[in-house]
């Protein structure tokens, strides 16, 4: 039988299948100025960019720098939020890195995959 959900818990859609995963296997982090978030294979779930300016962008890639896969890309601007928020986690297979971010700063969701995972 499956347990009820609880704030402690989420779902992650895999396939078209539903998993119980709980909230200690996910890591998120307020980030200030360019930094690695993850050194291995991960998901990245969510993304929110706070401009404290005019205009401010972030960038988000799949590995440990600039030369990864550009994953996602936020611009704000004024005192207004954005987001990159996709359906499903974004496989990052050599880690998680936030480029540097103009102003303001950025509350990044992860989860890191375990050794069956891949």
């Amino acid at each position: 039988m499956t347990p009820p959900l609880t704030s402690r818990n989420k779902i992650i859609r895999r396939d078209k299948m539903q998993e119980i995963r709980n909230s200690k296997d996910y890591s998120w982090k307020l980030v200030e100025q360019a930094e690695v978030l993850s050194q291995v294979a991960c998901d990245f779930l969510y993304a929110k960019l706070t401009s404290d300016t005019d205009v401010s962008d972030v960038t988000l890639y799949a590995g440990e720098d600039t030369n990864a896969e550009r994953i996602c890309k936020i611009a704000a601007a004024g005192l207004y939020n954005n987001e990159c928020n996709p359906p499903v986690g974004l496989y990052c297979p050599k880690g998680l890195y936030v480029g540097t971010i103009t102003t303001g700063e950025v509350l990044v969701v992860w989860r890191v995959r375990d050794s069956k995972e891949g």
